[in-house]
Protein backbone atom coordinates (compact mmCIF):
# COMPACT_ATOMS: atom_id res chain seq x y z
CA UNK A 1 0.00 0.00 0.00
CA UNK A 2 2.84 2.65 0.89
CA UNK A 3 4.48 2.04 -2.38
CA UNK A 4 1.27 2.45 -4.48
CA UNK A 5 1.15 5.67 -2.38
CA UNK A 6 4.49 6.78 -2.95
CA UNK A 7 3.97 6.38 -6.81
CA UNK A 8 0.63 8.10 -6.85
CA UNK A 9 2.72 10.89 -5.34
CA UNK A 10 5.18 10.92 -8.29
CA UNK A 11 2.68 11.23 -10.42
CA UNK A 12 1.15 14.15 -8.83
CA UNK A 13 1.08 17.30 -11.18
CA UNK A 14 0.32 21.07 -11.18
CA UNK A 15 -1.73 22.72 -13.82
CA UNK A 16 -2.54 26.51 -13.51
CA UNK A 17 -5.13 29.25 -14.02
CA UNK A 18 -4.37 32.92 -14.57
CA UNK A 19 -5.63 35.62 -12.39
CA UNK A 20 -6.60 38.98 -14.53
CA UNK A 21 -7.47 42.19 -13.92
CA UNK A 22 -10.37 43.40 -15.74
CA UNK A 23 -9.02 44.81 -18.58
CA UNK A 24 -5.86 43.00 -19.07
CA UNK A 25 -5.56 40.78 -21.57
CA UNK A 26 -2.55 38.63 -20.57
CA UNK A 27 -1.41 37.61 -17.20
CA UNK A 28 1.77 36.22 -15.48
CA UNK A 29 0.24 35.01 -12.08
CA UNK A 30 -1.61 31.92 -11.58
CA UNK A 31 -2.50 29.69 -9.12
CA UNK A 32 -1.65 26.31 -8.98
CA UNK A 33 -4.41 23.37 -9.38
CA UNK A 34 -3.29 20.58 -8.12
CA UNK A 35 -4.01 17.56 -10.54
CA UNK A 36 -3.71 13.40 -10.87
CA UNK A 37 -4.32 11.72 -14.08
CA UNK A 38 -7.74 9.51 -14.18
CA UNK A 39 -8.10 7.67 -17.29
CA UNK A 40 -8.04 10.96 -20.37
CA UNK A 41 -8.91 13.88 -17.29
CA UNK A 42 -6.61 15.80 -14.90
CA UNK A 43 -8.64 16.69 -11.60
CA UNK A 44 -8.27 16.96 -7.97
CA UNK A 45 -7.02 14.12 -6.16
CA UNK A 46 -9.61 14.30 -2.91
CA UNK A 47 -9.07 10.96 -1.54
CA UNK A 48 -5.01 11.08 -1.92
CA UNK A 49 -4.84 14.62 -0.66
CA UNK A 50 -6.70 13.77 2.50
CA UNK A 51 -4.84 10.66 3.34
CA UNK A 52 -1.41 13.12 2.64
CA UNK A 53 -2.67 15.47 5.00
CA UNK A 54 -3.90 13.59 7.54
CA UNK A 55 -0.60 11.09 7.13
CA UNK A 56 2.61 13.21 8.56
CA UNK A 57 5.12 10.60 6.41
CA UNK A 58 3.24 11.11 3.53
CA UNK A 59 3.21 14.24 3.89
CA UNK A 60 6.79 14.70 4.04
CA UNK A 61 6.57 12.52 0.57
CA UNK A 62 4.53 15.07 -0.72
CA UNK A 63 6.30 18.16 0.13
CA UNK A 64 9.41 16.51 -0.91
CA UNK A 65 7.65 15.96 -4.83
CA UNK A 66 5.96 19.04 -4.94
CA UNK A 67 9.19 21.07 -3.61
CA UNK A 68 11.20 19.65 -7.16
CA UNK A 69 8.24 20.62 -9.46
CA UNK A 70 8.03 24.01 -8.07
CA UNK A 71 12.09 24.54 -7.82
CA UNK A 72 11.67 23.00 -12.39
CA UNK A 73 8.48 25.36 -12.87
CA UNK A 74 10.44 28.44 -11.63
CA UNK A 75 13.74 27.64 -13.06
CA UNK A 76 12.02 27.45 -16.77
CA UNK A 77 10.17 30.72 -16.31
CA UNK A 78 9.30 33.99 -14.39
CA UNK A 79 5.80 33.82 -13.55
CA UNK A 80 4.04 34.20 -10.07
CA UNK A 81 2.71 31.15 -8.81
CA UNK A 82 0.24 31.00 -5.36
CA UNK A 83 -0.44 27.63 -4.00
CA UNK A 84 -2.82 26.23 -1.99
CA UNK A 85 -1.95 25.26 1.66
CA UNK A 86 -4.17 23.55 3.82
CA UNK A 87 -3.82 24.85 8.11
CA UNK A 88 -3.57 21.11 8.62
CA UNK A 89 0.34 21.46 6.64
CA UNK A 90 1.17 24.59 8.38
CA UNK A 91 1.27 22.13 11.67
CA UNK A 92 4.39 20.02 10.00
CA UNK A 93 7.43 20.99 10.18
CA UNK A 94 8.19 19.86 6.81
CA UNK A 95 6.28 22.94 5.62
CA UNK A 96 7.49 25.49 6.74
CA UNK A 97 11.19 23.70 6.10
CA UNK A 98 10.37 23.89 2.74
CA UNK A 99 8.95 27.30 2.29
CA UNK A 100 12.09 28.31 4.08
CA UNK A 101 14.83 27.04 2.24
CA UNK A 102 12.44 27.41 -1.66
CA UNK A 103 14.86 30.02 -3.46
CA UNK A 104 12.18 31.85 -5.41
CA UNK A 105 10.44 33.52 -2.06
CA UNK A 106 9.64 36.68 -4.40
CA UNK A 107 7.34 34.76 -6.91
CA UNK A 108 5.99 31.97 -4.82
CA UNK A 109 2.77 33.36 -2.87
CA UNK A 110 0.90 31.12 -0.23
CA UNK A 111 -2.91 30.62 -0.20
CA UNK A 112 -4.80 29.23 2.89
CA UNK A 113 -7.57 27.08 2.04
CA UNK A 114 -10.50 26.96 3.96
CA UNK A 115 -10.78 23.41 5.37
CA UNK A 116 -10.89 23.04 9.21
CA UNK A 117 -7.97 21.32 10.97
CA UNK A 118 -7.89 17.39 11.24
CA UNK A 119 -5.51 18.06 14.11
CA UNK A 120 -3.97 20.79 16.05
CA UNK A 121 -1.69 21.83 19.05
CA UNK A 122 -2.13 25.55 19.13
CA UNK A 123 -4.57 27.04 21.96
CA UNK A 124 -7.49 26.64 21.65
CA UNK A 125 -8.87 29.55 21.03
CA UNK A 126 -7.35 30.22 18.09
CA UNK A 127 -8.74 29.26 14.96
CA UNK A 128 -5.85 29.16 12.65
CA UNK A 129 -1.90 28.62 13.68
CA UNK A 130 -1.42 32.59 13.94
CA UNK A 131 2.53 31.56 14.77
CA UNK A 132 2.60 29.50 11.96
CA UNK A 133 1.22 31.96 9.53
CA UNK A 134 3.32 34.96 11.13
CA UNK A 135 6.28 32.52 10.48
CA UNK A 136 5.70 32.57 6.93
CA UNK A 137 4.84 36.56 6.50
CA UNK A 138 8.52 36.88 8.03
CA UNK A 139 10.65 34.72 5.73
CA UNK A 140 8.90 37.69 3.01
CA UNK A 141 5.84 35.31 1.35
CA UNK A 142 2.47 37.37 0.36
CA UNK A 143 -0.54 35.65 1.78
CA UNK A 144 -4.04 35.26 0.96
CA UNK A 145 -7.26 33.52 1.92
CA UNK A 146 -9.17 31.34 -0.08
CA UNK A 147 -12.37 31.14 -0.44
CA UNK A 148 -13.32 33.37 1.95
CA UNK A 149 -16.70 32.99 3.93
CA UNK A 150 -16.48 28.97 3.81
CA UNK A 151 -15.02 26.47 5.96
CA UNK A 152 -12.69 27.78 8.49
CA UNK A 153 -12.13 31.51 6.55
CA UNK A 154 -14.71 33.23 8.39
CA UNK A 155 -14.81 37.11 9.20
CA UNK A 156 -13.33 36.04 12.31
CA UNK A 157 -10.54 34.46 10.86
CA UNK A 158 -10.00 37.43 8.72
CA UNK A 159 -9.75 39.66 11.56
CA UNK A 160 -7.23 37.42 13.11
CA UNK A 161 -4.66 37.45 9.81
CA UNK A 162 -5.42 40.66 8.74
CA UNK A 163 -1.74 41.88 9.80
CA UNK A 164 -0.59 39.03 8.24
CA UNK A 165 -2.30 38.81 4.96
CA UNK A 166 -2.34 40.86 1.68
CA UNK A 167 -4.92 39.64 -0.68
CA UNK A 168 -8.83 37.77 0.00
CA UNK A 169 -10.61 35.55 -2.82
CA UNK A 170 -13.86 35.04 -2.72
CA UNK A 171 -15.58 32.37 -5.07
CA UNK A 172 -19.06 32.75 -6.61
CA UNK A 173 -19.00 29.34 -7.25
CA UNK A 174 -18.96 27.95 -3.43
CA UNK A 175 -22.13 30.69 -3.01
CA UNK A 176 -23.69 29.55 -5.94
CA UNK A 177 -24.54 25.76 -4.08
CA UNK A 178 -26.28 27.40 -1.58
CA UNK A 179 -28.07 30.77 -2.93
CA UNK A 180 -29.41 31.22 -6.62
CA UNK A 181 -27.23 32.91 -9.74
CA UNK A 182 -28.44 36.48 -9.02
CA UNK A 183 -28.40 36.42 -4.65
CA UNK A 184 -24.52 34.55 -4.92
CA UNK A 185 -23.32 37.42 -7.35
CA UNK A 186 -25.10 40.34 -5.58
CA UNK A 187 -23.62 38.23 -2.19
CA UNK A 188 -19.92 38.65 -4.13
CA UNK A 189 -19.87 42.07 -5.10
CA UNK A 190 -21.27 43.01 -1.33
CA UNK A 191 -18.56 41.03 0.35
CA UNK A 192 -15.61 41.84 -2.02
CA UNK A 193 -16.58 46.00 -0.93
CA UNK A 194 -16.41 45.15 2.40
CA UNK A 195 -12.84 43.48 1.92
CA UNK A 196 -11.72 46.31 -0.02
CA UNK A 197 -12.34 48.56 2.97
CA UNK A 198 -9.67 46.57 5.11
CA UNK A 199 -7.17 47.40 2.57
CA UNK A 200 -6.59 44.04 1.14
CA UNK A 201 -6.39 42.62 -2.66
CA UNK A 202 -9.43 41.10 -3.62
CA UNK A 203 -9.91 38.89 -5.60
CA UNK A 204 -13.22 37.49 -7.45
CA UNK A 205 -13.08 33.42 -8.42
CA UNK A 206 -16.11 31.86 -11.30
CA UNK A 207 -17.24 35.06 -12.23
CA UNK A 208 -18.31 34.42 -15.75
CA UNK A 209 -21.46 36.58 -16.18
CA UNK A 210 -20.15 39.78 -18.56
CA UNK A 211 -23.13 41.61 -16.67
CA UNK A 212 -21.67 41.24 -12.83
CA UNK A 213 -18.05 41.65 -14.12
CA UNK A 214 -19.10 44.78 -15.31
CA UNK A 215 -20.29 45.70 -11.95
CA UNK A 216 -16.84 44.59 -10.21
CA UNK A 217 -14.07 47.60 -9.62
CA UNK A 218 -11.16 47.69 -12.06
CA UNK A 219 -9.15 47.04 -8.99
CA UNK A 220 -10.63 43.76 -7.81
CA UNK A 221 -8.48 40.74 -9.98
CA UNK A 222 -10.84 37.93 -11.26
CA UNK A 223 -9.80 34.00 -11.96
CA UNK A 224 -12.54 31.64 -14.28
CA UNK A 225 -13.31 30.06 -17.49
CA UNK A 226 -13.76 33.00 -18.54
CA UNK A 227 -10.85 33.93 -18.79
CA UNK A 228 -8.69 31.02 -18.88
CA UNK A 229 -8.98 27.20 -18.89
CA UNK A 230 -5.99 25.57 -16.96
CA UNK A 231 -3.21 24.41 -18.54
CA UNK A 232 -0.76 22.03 -17.38
CA UNK A 233 2.32 23.58 -16.06
CA UNK A 234 4.81 21.36 -17.43
CA UNK A 235 3.64 21.87 -21.17
CA UNK A 236 4.35 25.48 -20.18
CA UNK A 237 7.25 25.30 -19.12
CA UNK A 238 8.91 23.14 -21.62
Amino acid sequence: MQDNKSSLIGKLSFFKQGIYKLEEQTTREYELLLRHKVSDRFIFPENLFYDLIVDRKEHKRYIEHISQLLEQYFSQSQDIYWLNLEYQELYYEETLDFLKNFKYKKRLKIELTERIPVRRDNPYEELVPIEAIKAIKEMGYSIALDDFLSGINTFETLYAVSNLISRVKISIVSLKKILPEKEAEHLVLFIANIISGFEKEVVIEGAENPEMLLRCSKDWKQQSYYYSIPQSVEKMTK
